[in-house]
């Protein structure tokens, strides 16, 4: 798929919503990813998909980089456009984003109940360090805790080589 990778903006927010509604138990209103916008800890992109004189929004990552630290918030691609590499694309590029601004630790939080999304950051190279009990409120469902140590270009090097390789 052709995609461009590019900061997230107000305009994009009607096919963000749709994308988020489509992706979460508990989705985020649209007030919440203007507050995103606005935050200026907060890194926020969109994959857009290139068409004929168009780009249409197939995903997206919200993150903060605080310090050495980048905490994944969202990450999710349109139903109709996931395992197609988009959600590893926008992933390499936020972790890409977060390194020249200095983070070198990568956390997000995962529902054990989203076996998608656990295999997805497993194979991407995070690995499993604890559980935060009760911690979606809606479901007092826990949240798994995964991190990754980030190297010279915010990712880990042996799996993204892998990918390349094939």
């Amino acid at each position: 798929m052709d995609i461009a990778i590019t900061a997230m903006a107000e305009a994009h927010l009607g096919a963000i919503m749709e994308i988020e509604r489509h992706s979460f138990v508990s989705p985020w209103s649209k007030n919440l990813f203007c507050h995103e916008l606005r935050t200026h800890l907060s890194r926020s992109f969109v994959a857009l998909r290139r068409e004929t004189n168009m780009q249409n929004v197939v995903g997206y990552i919200c993150s903060w980089v605080i310090h050495a630290e980048c905490n994944i918030l969202k990450l999710a691609c349109h139903p109709h456009c996931r395992l197609q590499g988009v959600g590893r694309q926008l992933l390499r590029h936020g972790l890409q984003e977060a390194w020249s601004m200095g983070a070198r630790i990568a956390f997000l939080e995962v529902r054990p109940s989203n076996a998608g999304a656990l295999l997805f950051y497993a194979a991407c190279g995070f690995i499993r360090t604890g559980v935060r009990t009760g911690y979606y409120q809606e479901t007092r469902e826990d949240a798994v805790i995964m991190e990754m140590e980030l190297t010279e270009h915010g990712e880990p090097r042996s799996v993204w080589q892998q990918e390349e390789m094939v």
